[in-house]
């Protein structure tokens, strides 16, 4: 019997949460395999990722309401809680249809106790959900912006340390909008002009990208993987904020550079189209598998110059048998300034992994540095907002390497950004810049 709207919706969100499958990889191919329509799919997708981005949020108003504790309730059950809850909060449904629809399920996957616990506990909710007491903004700010803006509270506490309240709220609300499509034109195979018009011909929207001519904001209207345009290499899905990375690094023709974790190869092209493909490109990942997926974009973008390489970036003697020109370290991360992509990611972060992954990237940019030569750039950047993966890297890495120094990224950024650069890096918020979340800074060695 073919599944409904809602039980596509949590078979996703269950084995996300379940297993930490990704929303965006899975949701498709379910959508895909599924006989909705396209309506039914857009309150499928809705409902699927409004889940999963409010869970915290969620789960505290089921313990408001729930006689029984939320550890003692199956996952399953939980999960079918929350997307009813959803949907009776957040979403315009009628409470009837998504408290009916929820019993529905529960009589069809569990015992009649469990049908009878949710329909009690959702139908409490529906007559007091006018009487929720929300927390207060000027009373317990951090715990509003949790709540209200669905992000977990010690996230927020980090942020409101970092960058204010009033800003944090603004980053919290950016991380909840639907996430823009971006591609990068292939400046080796087209001009952004050329494409644009192409494009528009085959019925898709597009503008100019906000800060870099190579960028092009897509209005998604199906799947832009499929159009002949990207198997033939015209162009990268990439966001601008990744974009800027390469400018920073600001490779020249007939140099030779590392690009260390370069998987899946975004920033390696459009290097390799920088460099007007002469010179050399090593690209460095661990992951075998995302090697393959860095060759094969490599050889979908003409990217001629670059080579892949699976090899561990602190292990790197063997490989590298000359001095590097510059060096692009885009480190593994907690991912924080992409947490629209990712809906589901903000509730699987916790701070002990922020502390494992500042110690990594210390080391991975340590093991590096002897590469580059006098003279020489080394560029580290993370697609993250914590002080302790971004500033403290490099300030740790500065105290070990006396060698180096912060060069001012200035020069190498949109005027209109400049204005953002503090200490000679740049922190880019996706509230305040419209992009990803970015940190970058350049470092130089010594001639």
């Amino acid at each position: 019997m073919p599944k409904t709207a809602r039980e596509v919706a949590l078979e996703v969100v269950h084995r996300v949460n379940k297993t930490g499958s990704y929303a965006n990889l899975l949701l498709p191919k379910r959508l895909q395999q599924s006989n909705l329509d396209k309506r039914d799919r857009a309150f499928t997708t809705e409902l699927t990722y409004g889940t999963l981005r409010a869970r915290g949020t969620l789960d505290w108003i089921i313990k408001l309401y729930s006689k029984q504790p939320i550890k003692k309730i199956p996952d399953l059950v939980l999960d079918l809680l929350r997307m009813s809850v959803y949907q009776i909060i957040f979403m315009d449904v009628p409470d009837y249809a998504a408290v009916n629809e929820a019993v529905v399920i529960s009589k069809k996957y569990f015992h009649p106790g469990i049908a009878k616990f949710v329909n009690g506990l959702l139908r409490n909710i529906v007559r007091k959900k006018d009487k929720i007491p929300w927390p207060k903004k000027d009373k317990d700010p951090a715990k509003y912006i949790s709540i209200m803006h669905f992000h977990p509270l010690w996230m927020v506490k980090m942020w409101i340390d970092e960058f204010g309240v009033d800003e944090t709220e603004a980053l919290c609300i950016a991380d909840n909008r639907p996430p823009k499509l971006t591609i990068r034109v292939n400046i080796l195979k087209s001009t952004p002009e050329v494409l644009a018009d192409k494009l528009r011909q085959e019925g898709w929207l597009v503008e100019p990208g906000r800060y870099l001519k190579e960028a092009l904001l897509i209005k998604d209207v199906g799947d832009i993987t499929q159009l002949p345009q990207f198997k033939e290499g015209y162009f990268y899905v990439q966001d601008e904020s990744s974009m800027l990375i390469s400018h920073v690094v600001d490779p020249q023709p007939g140099e030779t550079i590392l690009d260390i974790a370069a998987a899946p190869g975004g920033k390696t092209t459009h290097m390799a189209e920088l460099m007007q493909n002469k010179g050399q490109i090593i690209s460095v990942d661990i992951n075998p598998n995302r090697v393959n997926l860095l060759k094969q974009n490599i050889q979908r973008m003409g990217a001629s110059i670059a080579i892949a390489v699976k090899a561990d970036a602190t292990k790197l003697k063997p490989i590298i048998k000359k001095p590097i020109d510059r060096i692009l370290t885009d480190a593994p991360c907690s991912g924080l300034g992409v947490l629209s992509r990712r809906p589901d990611a903000r509730w699987t972060k916790t701070p002990e992994q922020i502390d494992e992954l500042s110690r990594l990237q210390t080391d991975i940019l340590l093991s590096v540095a002897d590469f580059v030569k006098p003279g020489g750039v080394l560029v580290y950047s993370v697609c993250t907002l914590t002080r302790q993966e971004t500033k403290l890297v490099v300030e740790r890495f500065l105290r070990v390497r006396e060698d180096f120094y912060v060069e001012d990224v200035s020069t190498y950024l949109p005027e209109v950004l400049r204005q953002d650069v503090r200490d000679g890096m740049i922190q880019l918020l996706p509230s305040k810049h419209g992009i990803d979340g970015l940190f970058i800074a350049r470092l130089r060695r010594m001639a």
